[in-house]
């Protein structure tokens, strides 16, 4: 059975790009719907020039751009030439500023000397051509433009009969305009705190954001986004993010004269990959975004990037969902699970997932990990029978599982041993009680589809939940390629080849919440889990984050017990369910503990998340008060075709004198009228921007949703 999603009206706006090679000035001018990005070949040396990325400009303004240049030499400690400067950075000569290409010939020498070669234009797409000026050696710079984002990666290729070794290879370097105070936002976190939104001046020197544990991990996301002084509504904002599943680095380089420059892609710590003769590596890709209208619009134009060129099934609301885990943890039993289904369906869940415990010797996270084989103890019928009674329920059946960790005590452990990260001489290191399967073999590879393949077939399965909750330990180098990035790629190989052979299925990302929410894997997962943390008011922190770069159809969101599982905070459902409906609405409490109240006061909001969906899946993100700004907080969703609008208002306490707040919305159509569906009040677009809806909050964890929908112009 699949649950039927609707699609949603999503515009597409993929022909507002160009790509233009300028044979006067030997320049590239790559356009977007809202900026530009123009380099050209320097006519003295060949080497590539970076000249622009920011609003957009005309052909005329090429020339300028060339001769425009600062002509000081400056200080002899200097870089030279400076990084901000190279459409490239990589080693060799003067260069001492972050670089993102260093190389080892089989000589001895590590610096590279690259000149333009040629290049190719294929609609939306580039490939510039690099040369060594002495060794066998290309590298070729790939650009793809959408309407509101550039894609940027390299590929390596070794040309000679010598090997070479890759000390560093990030996939772009990226350079704004000079700031006179630079700024930089990223989002760090840890477990259960992920995505926390930082801001703080960009100091002269390294601001270096990283994961070294093979997967991008809870400590930072795989983005950055620097500003000379913008704020949410205004001023000018450049971001880039890594699309990469592993280990990951992004630096951003600050000059005492204000120029900056960022460097991104896959991590080096660790990692040196030799390059034999004739191979070739296709590096990660990165993403930039620009933004003249400040973090607002910042985010929207990620959003409307993600949405039309990154997630699948990117048109199809996605369904609200429950989730047995804090209900049942590893005691699953079939008649508890078909219990839930019954409370779940009777909420008007349109998904319901069996997470972990549910194979062979699962009662706690010591053993099974690999074998996944129903325990026929806990599900007398087998997965099949669970998902029949789901589906006679009305609802879409999905499974927990953990295909990239193996438990010692596990029927596959003890038939390969060997088929996991490890050093002969070190001790093996446990996490969560797991080891990691090495997805760098192809045994391994075709022992993880075919088992999942079995899994998919054994049962009416419409969905999957993929975790990952230990990081890579004891890796190697399988061949020429580093296991780091083998594992990643051998982890998308599978994942591809399910979605080809089972296109119906959903996948949703987890790694132990929020640990692998990347571009890479989003693009392979209908959705992303951001955090095991589910209360409510610390998810406010968490989805502001994750929403800052992410859709909100994305972004999974359970309504839990109360107290909350990790925070052992009480909060009303109310306040509970408003913070779940900023996203994909989840509910993951042990129903069967619900009165017949809360089970009534849970359907209602429910039916109202259904009434919204699609605004708040699909529209356009609006933050009206951050929840890092003090005890309030408000957003609100403007559909795309700007009918309804939908707005929520959070307070953790509420004090007697400001029970009411005056809240200003953003983003409507300057001559309509709107009306409240609740209350029939009626109000101009000039009244809810310019004085604002008075939105009442009263007691501790309060909370209000008005949804306003468009009356004139029709």
């Amino acid at each position: 059975m699949m649950f039927h999603i609707s699609e949603a009206s999503v515009a597409d706006t993929s022909t507002h790009t160009a790509i233009r090679f300028l044979p006067e000035h030997r320049a590239f001018t790559l356009t977007g719907q809202a900026f530009s990005y123009i380099f050209a070949v320097d006519l003295d040396d060949v080497v590539l020039r970076h000249l622009h990325w920011g609003a957009r400009l005309g052909d005329d303004d090429v020339s300028l751009l060339i001769y425009d240049a600062p002509r000081r030499i400056g200080s002899n400690t200097w870089s030279r030439p400076r990084a901000h400067t190279e459409e490239l950075v990589a080693h060799g000569g003067l260069r001492f500023d972050e670089c993102a290409l260093k190389v080892e010939f089989s000589d001895g020498v590590r610096g590279l000397e690259l000149a333009y070669a040629d290049h190719e234009i294929s609609g939306n797409e580039l490939a510039v051509r690099l040369c060594d000026r002495h060794y066998p050696l290309d590298v070729v710079l790939r650009y793809r433009v959408y309407p509101g984002a550039l894609e940027r990666w390299m590929e390596v290729v070794n040309t000679g009969d010598d090997a070479i070794v890759l000390d560093r290879s990030a996939s772009a370097s990226w350079a704004p305009p000079w700031l006179a105070t630079p700024m930089a936002t990223w989002l760090p976190g840890m477990y259960a705190a992920e995505t926390q939104v930082t801001r703080a001046p960009l100091g002269v020197g390294r601001l270096v954001l990283e994961s070294r544990r093979g997967v991008p991990g809870h400590a930072a996301h795989p983005w950055m986004a620097v500003d000379g002084g913008a704020d949410e509504e205004h001023g000018e904002v450049w971001s880039v993010a890594v699309a990469w599943s592993g280990s990951w680095k992004i630096v951003a380089e600050h000059a005492f004269d204000g120029a900056v420059h960022l460097t991104a892609g896959r991590n080096d710590f660790d990692l040196r990959q030799p390059l034999r003769p004739g191979e070739s590596v296709v590096l990660p890709a990165t993403v930039g975004v620009y933004s003249d209208g400040g973090y607002g619009e910042l985010t929207r134009r990620w959003h409307t990037h993600e949405r039309q060129h990154v997630v699948p099934r990117p048109r199809h609301a996605r369904p609200v969902l429950y989730n047995g885990w804090e209900a049942s943890f590893f005691t699953v039993a079939h008649d508890q699970q078909t219990a839930l289904a019954k409370r779940a369906a009777d909420l008007g869940a349109e998904m319901f997932f069996i997470d972990d415990g549910w194979f062979l010797r699962r009662f706690d996270e010591t053993a099974g990990l690999g074998d996944w084989t129903a325990d026929p103890d806990k599900l007398p019928g087998g997965l099949a029978a669970l998902a029949d009674e789901v589906h006679a329920r009305g609802m879409a059946f999905g499974v927990w599982v953990e295909p990239e960790a193996v438990n010692p005590d596990s029927d596959l452990f003890r038939a390969h041993p060997d088929w996991i990260y490890q050093w002969p001489t070190r001790a093996r290191s446990l996490a969560r009680n797991t080891h990691l399967l090495d997805l760098g073999r192809p045994a391994v590879r075709s022992w993880m589809f075919e088992a999942l393949d079995a899994l998919l077939r054994s049962a009416d399965i419409d969905a999957l939940k993929w975790d990952i909750n230990r990081p890579m330990s004891e890796s190697g180098t399988a061949g020429s390629e580093p296991a780091a990035i083998g594992h990643v790629r051998g982890l998308y190989e599978v994942i591809d080849r399910l979605r080809a052979a089972h296109p119906h299925v959903m996948i949703e990302s987890c790694a132990s919440g929020g640990g692998r929410a990347d571009l890479g894997m989003l693009a392979r997962t209908e959705w992303a889990w951001p955090s095991d943390n589910t209360d409510a008011l610390e998810r406010l922190a968490i989805q502001e984050g994750y929403g800052f770069v992410h859709s909100p159809h994305t972004m999974m969101c359970w309504v839990t017990d109360s107290p909350s599982y990790l925070g052992k905070r009480a909060a009303p459902l109310r306040f509970r369910f408003h913070v779940a409906m900023c996203g994909i609405l989840g509910i993951g409490g042990d129903l069967t503990g619900w009165s017949d109240e809360e089970m009534a006061e849970a359907a209602g909001y429910v039916k109202r998340y259904k009434e919204i969906r699609e605004t708040v899946q699909f529209g356009q993100l609006y933050r009206l008060a951050s929840p890092r700004r003090g005890e309030f907080s408000s957003l609100s969703y403007v559909a795309s075709d700007g009918s309804q609008v939908v707005l929520f208002a959070f307070a953790q306490t509420v004090r007697y004198c400001v029970q009411t707040r005056l809240v200003r919305l953003r983003g409507l159509q300057p001559d309509a009228v709107y009306e409240n569906v609740d209350t029939g009040g009626r109000f101009s677009a000039a009244y809810l921007v310019g004085h604002g809806l008075r939105v009442s909050l009263v007691g501790d964890y309060a909370s209000e949703l008005v949804v306003l929908r468009t009356v004139s112009p029709t």
